[in-house]
Parts: C-alpha cells; structure tokens; sequence
C-alpha cells in the first residue's frame, strides 16, 4: 500500500490526503490484518501520523509491527537505540 500522500503531485486528485489516509484505514481496521508502520528515522516520532494512526487503530501493538528506515541518514546525536527501545 502507499503511504498516507499530503500534497498532491502532478495530475493527483486535490483530496489525495482523504483518499490515501482512508484506504490506509480501511485495511489496517480489519482485525485480521498486520499493520506494517514505517516510519523515516530522520523523522521525529513525535510528529508521525502513522505511529498516531497505528496506536489509535491497535492501541495494545498486537497486530503491529513497526520499522525504522533511513537509520543511514539520522540527525547527528541522534540515537537509534532509544527509538527502537522505546525509549
């Protein structure tokens, strides 16, 4: 699936926001579903939508599973092990 698109590009639907956002809900409300959040390590998490929609959706992180990507790329002084610590 496509991650949740804010800005549209090119010939994008105006409300591609609403569009991508829903269909991400749309599957990841299933119970039987995994939820895969994938989140840019360069990112802050306190900012990611996806962690929020993730824990809103699985609050207990039973059927999520999350990945950190761009670990290469990560603000100088940032820690990765306290990200994956949950810390």
């Amino acid at each position: 699936m496509p991650g949740i698109t804010s800005i549209p590009v090119g010939g994008q639907a105006a409300n591609i926001y609403d569009i991508t956002k829903n269909m991400a809900l749309r599957y990841i409300s299933e119970p039987r579903s995994i939820i895969l959040c994938v989140i840019p390590a360069n990112q802050d998490l306190a900012v990611s939508e996806a962690l929020k929609i993730m824990r809103e959706i699985d609050p207990t992180g039973q059927r999520s599973i999350g990945c950190l990507t761009k670990i290469d790329i990560m603000n100088r002084g940032d820690d990765a092990r306290n990200i994956l610590k949950n810390m």
